[in-house]
């Protein structure tokens, strides 16, 4: 019976180990901790710095992949928490905190004990996309040189992660039952997240479900030329 906020941790951690989250305020003394609420430009650009030279010396690059490390660490483990049928907890930037480190979002507290009902795909989508992703968005387009439809591709790739990553545990324990229960919260929740029309979609017929980008996350040019699982350049060389 899930109870409580730590209930939902626990049963989301016990599908995915690194899909974690702590409660209560950020540890008074631990640097890089910021109430997401409150992120600044100068905040990011902190992170960005403290990342080093990203390969090539350019900073857009960097600032593409800590956006999508950030929109992956504060919504992965609400919407898995949907995506199994459970409620979840609030990913609205009043209830959440982060820690940037190394270019990175390498940690969550929830702030607020708060849970939003199992199904309710539309307060979900308020509270991650309309009160926290696109501000968040708002702030790094005002900052670096990044395309919309960029920045929106690996919030969405972030937010695909999340379902692959319940629905692959639910295949390696053979619940059929769950892995379709999964898609379908899936395909509900990116079929009214506005934001994220055109942005990409998941491959049905591959057993993986391999989500498809529809934009480059520019991480190719930081690694040798290698592309990512899904990656838009890969799709466009296949003939």
């Amino acid at each position: 019976m899930i109870a409580d906020l730590e209930d939902v941790l626990a049963a989301v951690g016990s599908r995915v180990a690194h899909l974690r989250a702590s409660t209560g305020e950020p540890p008074a003394g631990e640097e890089g901790w910021c109430d997401c609420d409150a992120i600044t430009a100068a905040d990011l650009d902190e992170a960005i710095d403290g990342a080093g030279p990203p390969g090539d010396g350019d900073r857009q690059v960097a600032a593409s992949l800590l956006v999508q490390s950030y929109a992956h660490r504060v919504g992965a483990v609400s919407l898995a928490a949907y995506a199994v049928g459970l409620p979840w907890p609030s990913p609205a930037a009043s209830a959440t905190s982060v820690r940037l480190a190394g270019g990175r979002a390498r940690a969550l507290r929830f702030r607020s004990g708060e849970l939003g009902h199992a199904g309710d795909v539309q307060s979900l989508l308020d509270a991650a996309f309309a009160s926290h992703l696109v501000p968040f968005v708002s702030i790094v387009r005002a900052s670096w040189r990044l395309g919309e439809r960029l920045v929106w591709a690996n919030v969405a790739a972030s937010c695909a992660a999340a379902f692959r990553a319940v629905e692959g545990s639910a295949r390696d324990r053979g619940d059929d039952g769950e892995r379709a229960a999964i898609r379908r919260r899936a395909a509900e929740l990116f079929g009214r997240a506005q934001w994220l029309a055109g942005t990409g979609c998941f491959d049905a017929a591959s057993t993986e479900w391999v989500w498809q980008r529809a934009a480059c996350c520019l991480w190719y040019r930081t690694s040798a030329g290698r592309t990512c699982e899904g990656c838009s350049l890969r799709r466009r060389e296949e003939p």
